[in-house]
């Protein structure tokens, strides 16, 4: 698909949807719906994540966000397929739309890929491995490699805006390998340099319109190992040309994390959102459902409950303790009786028995997973990848056999149990919690809550920040559409200044300490 965002074509579309509100991005001169599309889980398999985008960009909304790491470059096929069927059916037009995507964290296929490389001697330069199957690296090479294949999915010629995602993920990495702050906080730089300097190059190329960062720390405090500092940043790309092409940043933000505008941690005292907005630079927040209070994870929805049907929790204690000694069961029978057959040396049967731990490890933790939510993200990206590798390592030494398939199956079972589970005991903590912050908010910011439920308030407290140019939501399915269609159909009333936001997040750390 030819074409680009552009100011006419943006405007037009604003202009044809009077009923939602548009921003102009910051000095990137394209005008963007104030709610975007995120597509961090989504992927190919299931139509209704289709139905959902279709549904975004015919009514109105015309920012869509993403990665080539999201679901495995999964999410940005479906992005291209969908895109690519609207505009041949004349229901939009590429330069309407605002297509953002990332590129720095290395997983999956790409992770693969890159294990390759190295065998072969063709190592990228950069390349930090943070962990097995999770690497980072923004160097020239990997960017110019990522970009194309970002293009190729998306089945564009152009992205208008592509990030670096999660760079400071690299200070994360030297802190657990005791590299001092100021050493490892010059090597970041230094490959973020390299990094723009190629990105102006795509930039001339016409494959990228401009570029920016994501980073989860831009809202600390300076005194974190991870901090990037946006000044830092902002003067490396006037170093590269006073008429550079850094235009947009991202970060998480939500009702509780709000230290893009309560922490003075860049240039001379400013919070990042003041340092954007004199710069000019066009502001996504993400995270805005999703609260990440250090261990605790939790969603700003309401929570629906069939109080019919809830357990009390002793009872929900006891059944979670059947469901760890069945998960114990499995894991004996697989240790005992499976590995010792794997034609594997002592050594890979010894890291394999490290993975086959999930019952000890939820045992030391259970009681501190604190939501549903979070059990969640232990299915999704704890029992599932590590039952994956597991099945793929015995698989690679001819030892995947129908009875070690059975035990697999078993033991992928008991854990499903075990987490539907764990739902059960923290279900009525969250209903709880959701109706004790909207309580609590109705009463000190009665203003917000004006609307039909959490999810619409918590949107409509970034709408309210003038600094944010468009929230970040994911809308997997065609009713969240449309709840946040509902919400941004709505005229702002209010505007939420440094103490409302002080206020509000005082009040839900009140809540969930």
């Amino acid at each position: 698909m030819t074409g680009k965002a552009t100011r006419e074509g943006t405007q037009r579309l604003a202009q044809a949807n009077p009923h939602l509100f548009y921003k102009q991005f910051g000095s990137f001169d394209v005008w963007i719906s104030q709610v975007g599309f995120g597509t961090y889980r989504i992927d190919e398999q299931d139509e209704q994540y289709q139905q959902a985008l279709r549904k975004a960009l015919l009514e109105g909304i015309n920012l869509i966000d993403t990665s080539s790491m999201y679901t495995n470059g999964s999410a940005e096929k479906v992005i291209g397929h969908v895109l690519k069927q609207l505009i041949s059916e004349e229901k939009i037009k590429r330069e309407e739309l605002v297509i953002v995507s990332k590129a720095g964290i290395v997983q999956g296929e790409d992770s693969e890929e890159t294990t390759k490389r190295t065998a072969e001697g063709k190592p990228y330069q950069d390349f930090t491995t943070v962990h097995e199957g999770m690497s980072i690296c923004i160097h020239p090479e990997y960017l110019q490699d990522q970009l194309t294949r970002s293009l190729q999915r998306l089945q564009v010629d152009t992205i208008d805006c592509y990030m670096l995602h999660n760079p400071e993920w690299y200070l994360l990495w030297a802190k657990m390998k005791k590299i001092k702050q100021q050493e490892a906080y010059d090597e970041l730089l230094e490959r973020m340099e390299k990094a723009f300097r190629h990105l102006e190059k795509e930039v001339e190329s016409g494959r990228i319109q401009c570029y920016g960062v994501s980073a989860n720390s831009f809202g600390s405090n300076v005194k974190e190992f991870d901090f990037v500092a946006l000044d830092t940043l902002w003067d490396i790309a006037e170093k590269i040309t006073p008429n550079h092409h850094f235009r947009v940043i991202q970060f998480p933000m939500n009702m509780y994390e709000s230290g893009a505008i309560l922490e003075k941690s860049h240039a001379q005292g400013k919070s990042a959102l003041l340092f954007a907005k004199e710069k000019g630079l066009g502001v996504m927040t993400n995270r805005t459902l999703d609260v990440t209070a250090k261990d605790k994870i939790f969603r700003l929805t309401n929570i629906q409950l069939d109080l019919s049907s809830v357990i009390d929790e002793k009872e929900a204690t006891r059944r979670i303790k059947d469901c760890l000694n069945r998960v114990d069961d499995v894991e004996d029978q697989i240790v005992y009786r499976v590995l010792p057959l794997l034609k594997m040396e002592k050594e890979d049967v010894k890291e394999l028995k490290k993975k086959i731990s999930s019952g000890a490890t939820l045992r030391k933790y259970w009681k501190k997973l604190y939501s549903a939510t979070n059990v969640q993200n232990v299915r999704n990206f704890l029992f599932e990848p590590v039952i994956e590798d597991i099945r793929n390592t015995i698989k690679k030494h001819d030892g995947l056999d129908d009875q070690t398939q059975q035990w697999l199956d078993t033991y992928k079972a008991a854990l499903m149990e075990t987490a539907e589970a764990l739902k059960s005991y923290y279900a009525p903590k969250d209903y709880q919690r959701s109706l004790d912050i909207s309580r609590e908010l109705t009463r000190v910011k009665p203003h917000l809550m004006t609307t039909d439920n959490l999810s619409q308030a918590a949107i409509r407290t970034m709408r309210a920040t003038p600094e944010v140019h468009s929230v970040l939501v994911g809308m997997r399915r065609e009713h969240y559409v449309e709840d946040v269609l509902i919400e941004l159909k709505r005229p702002l009333d209010t505007i939420m200044q440094e103490e409302d936001w002080h206020t509000m997040t005082q009040t839900l750390k009140a809540i969930i300490s």
